[in-house]
């Protein structure tokens, strides 16, 4: 078994000569990231929210929900969805 892998123009390696068990392997372990890094995401998120009401009044909206959004690239709806998720598991 002899796998290559050659870099592109776009800076991501394109794999050659990879049987269908390693490009499925490799979606699992892909996934597995993207499930962590999601894990790592809302927990981030939900600390800001945490961080947020500890500062004073005129500083709360610099971790709001739009600025949270902004930074995540997540609507601010689906921001609003998190934290209340959120607050609900909590109570």
């Amino acid at each position: 078994m002899n796998s290559q892998t050659c870099t592109a123009k776009l800076g991501y390696d394109i794999m050659i000569d990879v049987t269908p068990d390693e490009r499925l392997a490799q979606i699992r372990r892909d996934r597995a990231a993207l499930d962590r890094a999601r894990v790592r995401l809302f927990r981030h998120i939900g600390e800001a929210f945490d961080a947020a009401e500890a500062l004073p009044e005129d500083d709360k909206r610099k971790l709001g929900p739009s600025a949270i959004a902004r930074a995540s690239d997540f609507t601010r709806e689906y921001i609003t969805k998190i934290r209340d998720g959120r607050s609900a598991r909590r109570d």
